[in-house]
Formats: C-alpha cells, sequence, structure tokens
C-alpha cells in the first residue's frame, strides 16, 4: 500500500495499539487481584480505554501538524519519541494500581500521589503485594509494547506532498480524537464510573482505566462535589443532629482524669476476642477487654492512617479521594480535641515511633495542639530498625517515660505501627513461621499485642495509673486476614475498648452494640470532660442505647451505612441513600471550612 495511505491511517493503528495494551494490563489486574469476572471488564471499559487511546494519539497530534506545515524532520522525529513516552507512562500507572491494589482496594489516584513525597514508606508497605511473576508479565507487556511501537513508527512516512492527506489531517483527525476522548456526543463527558457496572468493585477496578482514573481523581481535589441538592443535605443533617441519646454508663465524667488513646495499626475485628477472634493473637488485649466497656459495631470511617487520626482526634469522617491532613489551607481550620483538653489545662503529648512527615501528618498534629510531640527523630539511631521505624515494643517504653514526667491531668495519643505492612517485627511468634501475606500479618499483630502487655505492664505501679481513662482502637480495619473483602462491613469494624483501672462496670453496660465511629470519640470526650463538644457536628455520644442509628464508611468509589438489622453499601454516585446524604454532608461542611 503506498506511504499516502499508510500515513493517513496511522493514528488509527495506534488507537488499536493502546487498547490491547490496556486489556493485557487489564487480564493481569484480574489474574493478580481474583477478579471475579473475566470478560466483562473489557467490554464495560471499552469506551473509556478507546476515550484514553485518542488522548494518546491526540498528544502527537500537534506535532504532525507542524510537520505537515513547515516541513521540519524534527517534528516527525518528536513523535517517535513521544509516544514510546506516553506508553511508559501508561505502564506505570498499571503497575502501581497492581501494586497498591491489594492493600488499598483502589486504584493509582490522587491520594496515591500525595504519598509519594515519603516513596521508601509508600514502597515498603506495597512491594509484598507484588510476586515475581506480575513483575516479570508487567516488564514483559513494557518492552512487546515498546517493541511494537518500534516496528509501527518505522513503517509510518507521513508525506507532505499528498495536500488531501494534509487537508484530513487539519480538519477530521483532530475533532474526531476530540469527540473520542470526551466520549461521545452526550450531554456530559465520560468519566471512570462509567466503566462501573455491578456492586463487585474488583469488577469495577478491572474495568475501568488506570489512566484516566487518576487524572480524574487529580481534577477532583480541585471541589468536592455533592451529588444532592443543598436542602436534601440540610434535612439529612437535621435529622442526624437530633437523634435522640439515651446514655447510660457509670463513666459520666472525666474532669481531672488522664485521657490516654492507644491506637493499633490496622487491627481488624477478627484479631480480638470480643469481636469474634479464635486464633487467639491478642490474648493481653482480650484480657483488659474483659475489664471494659467494649463496643461492638465501632467502624472507622476509612482505610488509612491519616484518616483515622483526622476522625480519633478531630472528629472528622473520611472524605473520598482526599488526604486531609495535606489540606494546608484548612489544616488550621480543623476542630481537635487536643484543644479543647489543652484548654482545660491539660498537657498533651503524641508518641509514635515512625515518621510523622509521612502524609504531612507533623504539620496537623502540631497544628492540632500537642505540647509534646515524639516520631523516630526522637528515639536514638540503634533503636530504629526496621523500615517503618522504631518497633512498638521500643516505642510504648518512651511512652511510659514521658507520662512518667507529665502534669496531670494530661491527654496522650499513642500510635502503634508494626502491625503496618511489610509486618517487619523484631521478637517472632507463633504465627512468624508462615511466609503468606495472612500469617504475616498475624504475627505482626500478635507482637503488637505483646508491646501493648509491655506498655501496661511498665505503667501499672506508677501513679498516674490508677486516674487514666484508658481507650483502646485501630486506626482502620484491614483485609490482610482473608476475613473480609474490600467493600465489606467487616473490613471497617474494629476494636474500640475503654478500660478504667479498678472500676467495676455492670453487665449490663459492659457491651454496646449502637453502631458508632471513630468521629464520635472527640465530642464523646467533651461532652464527659464538660468542654465544647459545637465542633465536633459529626459526633454523636458513643454511650448512646439507640436501635436506629448507623455507622458509616466509604472509600473513594462506595458508600455505606450499618445498622444493627441492616447495612447499605452503595456507588458514591448513588442518589437518596443514607450513605450518600452522609457523605454529601461532610463535602458540604468542607467546602464550606473556609467560609
Amino acid at each position: 500500500m503506498s506511504q499516502k495511505y499508510r500515513a493517513l491511517y496511522f493514528p488509527f493503528r495506534l488507537i488499536v495499539f493502546y487498547i490491547i495494551g490496556l486489556n493485557l494490563w487489564r487480564l493481569l489486574f484480574i489474574f493478580q487481584n481474583g477478579v471475579p469476572d473475566l470478560f466483562r471488564p473489557s467490554l464495560h471499559g471499552l469506551r473509556l480505554d478507546f476515550s484514553m487511546a485518542c488522548a494518546a494519539v491526540l498528544l502527537s497530534y500537534l506535532p504532525w501538524i507542524l510537520f505537515l506545515i513547515f516541513g521540519k524532520n524534527w517534528l516527525r522525529s518528536l513523535n517517535k519519541w513521544l509516544t514510546p513516552m506516553v506508553w511508559a507512562f501508561v505502564c506505570l500507572i498499571e503497575f502501581g494500581s497492581l501494586l497498591i491494589y491489594p492493600e488499598w482496594g483502589t486504584t493509582l489516584d490522587a491520594r496515591a500521589i500525595g504519598y509519594l513525597s515519603n516513596f521508601n514508606e509508600a514502597w515498603s508497605s506495597s512491594r509484598d503485594f507484588i510476586s515475581w511473576k506480575v513483575s516479570f508479565f508487567s516488564l514483559l507487556i513494557l518492552i512487546v509494547g515498546l517493541k511494537r511501537l518500534e516496528y509501527l513508527f518505522e513503517d509510518w512516512h507521513p508525506v507532505r506532498s499528498y495536500y488531501f492527506q494534509s487537508i484530513i489531517f487539519l480538519t477530521l483527525i483532530g475533532p474526531l480524537l476530540f469527540l473520542g476522548v470526551r466520549g461521545g456526543w452526550q450531554k456530559l463527558p465520560i468519566k471512570p464510573s462509567d466503566a462501573f457496572y455491578g456492586k463487585d468493585m474488583k469488577n469495577n477496578f478491572a474495568a475501568v482505566n488506570k489512566v484516566w482514573y487518576m487524572l480524574y481523581s487529580l481534577n477532583k481535589q480541585t471541589e468536592l462535589k455533592p451529588i444532592h441538592s443543598i436542602e436534601e443535605i440540610r434535612d439529612f443533617q437535621y435529622i442526624y443532629s437530633s437523634e435522640p441519646c439515651k446514655s447510660d454508663t457509670s463513666l459520666t465524667s472525666l474532669k481531672n482524669k488522664n485521657i490516654v488513646i492507644l491506637i493499633a495499626e490496622g487491627w481488624s475485628a477478627d484479631m480480638v476476642k470480643y469481636l469474634g477472634g479464635k486464633e487467639n493473637i491478642t490474648p493481653y488485649f482480650d484480657s483488659i477487654a474483659s475489664l471494659s466497656f467494649r463496643f461492638t459495631n465501632a467502624f472507622s470511617t476509612g482505610f488509612r492512617t491519616d484518616q483515622g487520626l483526622m476522625s480519633i482526634l478531630s472528629g472528622i469522617p473520611s472524605v473520598a479521594s482526599l488526604n486531609m491532613p495535606n489540606q494546608l489551607d484548612k489544616v488550621l481550620m480543623y476542630p481537635s480535641i487536643v484543644r479543647e483538653f489543652i484548654g482545660a489545662g491539660y498537657k498533651t503529648s503524641f508518641v509514635y515511633g515512625g515518621d510523622l512527615n509521612f502524609s504531612n501528618l507533623y504539620n496537623y498534629l502540631a497544628l492540632s495542639g500537642f505540647d509534646t510531640i515524639i516520631s523516630d527523630r526522637s528515639f536514638a539511631y540503634s533503636d530504629d530498625i526496621t523500615e517503618w521505624g522504631v518497633p512498638d515494643h521500643i516505642m510504648v517504653q518512651k511512652a511510659v517515660a514521658l507520662a512518667n514526667i507529665e502534669t496531670q491531668p494530661f491527654f496522650s495519643a499513642i500510635l502503634l505501627m508494626s502491625s503496618h505492612s511489610p509486618f517487619d517485627i523484631p521478637i517472632q511468634n507463633n504465627f512468624s513461621a508462615g511466609s503468606d501475606i495472612p500469617s504475616k500479618y498475624k504475627a505482626s499483630v500478635k507482637y503488637s499485642d505483646h508491646a501493648l502487655q509491655l506498655f501496661f505492664e511498665s505503667a501499672r505501679d506508677k501513679d498516674w495509673f490508677t486516674n487514666t481513662i484508658f481507650i483502646i482502637t485501630s486506626d482502620h480495619g484491614s483485609t490482610h486476614s482473608g476475613y473480609a473483602s474490600m467493600d465489606d462491613h467487616k473490613r471497617f469494624r474494629i476494636p474500640l475498648i475503654i478500660y478504667t483501672p479498678g472500676m467495676k462496670i455492670s453487665p449490663e453496660n459492659e457491651i454496646n452494640e449502637t453502631p458508632c465511629n471513630h468521629f464520635d470519640l472527640p465530642f464523646t470526650l467533651a461532652e464527659m470532660g464538660g468542654l465544647n463538644t459545637k465542633r465536633f457536628i459529626f459526633g454523636r455520644n458513643i454511650f448512646c442505647d439507640d436501635s436506629k442509628r448507623m455507622g458509616y464508611w466509604n472509600t473513594d468509589n462506595t458508600a455505606a451505612s450499618f445498622k444493627t438489622d441492616n447495612n447499605e453499601i452503595v456507588r458514591a454516585t448513588e442518589k437518596n441513600t443514607q450513605a450518600t446524604l452522609f457523605t454529601d454532608m461532610v463535602k458540604k461542611w468542607f467546602n464550606e471550612l473556609a467560609k
């Protein structure tokens, strides 16, 4: 065939190349993550794949046009380098998505990009989820794609002497590519959720184009757009804020009591006995729980540590696709239970063995009002013996030492971290023999339980111990044990107990089944401490006995609510559900925060 026609249909050959390449990545995602559907993701993702392929070809459109006008050979060479770079970028996003999905339940998005400034931590938390087979086939897809592009460009010789061809490029190819990127003539442009076709998010994430999903999430950072009207959100907020509360507990006052919140990294409900755990993974926690107020339907709203801390300390539910501590223009305006206790004369501290620069957490904690902030830099270099930082059994000793010299009353938050992937622990236990992810996860949780025991044994004979209320919870749940799927309510159910040394709890009060969330804790502490509760607008007293109350959680693409007799998990774009009305209430608050 003459060069005239080869050059003419070359853009379409590139589009076919990208669609085939994207489907090879899709197959790898399907096999890596055990996606139930094999072929439907390709069918439902076709429009988005075509849109991305048109966008990739459109990047080359301007050099082609300039070459046809000016005839400079370097413009033709530019495309020979630009297109392989685009393909390498696509492969990088696809591989990154393969890397993080088993840990996060989402592919690369704005939140993940925000963590890349701490690359070592991000890499160590995800690397164990990629096998050598996946790495091999990922590299193979990249190399085969580059070789195919090399062949296509060897066969491509655009010529300027065919003026009809030039007119077609100028008047037809560009507009058609723009139309393809847009996804058609419809009123609104195509978006990633158009590829979602079912309730199983594994299928949906297999279908969605990973590059488009990432770029779309970056664009969403500029504004959080509720799907309900302002009136609908206000009506829901009025009902939500007016829920009745019958609180019946002997823990009626926190006045002059020390408050210590121990936050375990990623403990899921099946790790602890009182929530159904059967493997004796947390024997010391279980012994403390038997003497404590126990909450059987406590939920995190998110799935990352920064989300958990924001809920526990500021009473803010997680916001889909948004890294809240990184919103530098709003961090100072977030509520803070720490500042409330400081106003009541408390000394405050935060103790952690890792790097608090991760996700801008140090800035958030400092602006929250903590008098003392302990991180990995506060320890001897010899103590930093894991990739994430100082292991828990050393860190808790520092926490006890700090409490020993603290003026009472004090408020202290202590974040354990050794049960974070890659589950690197210095003391082995009976689960350490397994090399699979569930065994390594359970081993790390049992080690953290051992650190918890060291903390209490070291603190038990100190003068501040009996004057302290201990709250023990986890920052978020987990799927690592195989107990829960990505969008199951089990993934978000977390341990939550309140232990007061020497307090006898009546049998009718020791277990509370009313659903609650992390973000209820600041409100509860403020109310029982006689402090101002007005800023904690999402919080409710966790000791309430209300069968109609709901717990909430969300991912970047789903919203969910849990009630003792039923629960709903819906897409984040589905209107008129309790779950999406709740997330819209949070978005409305966030958008109005600066105003």
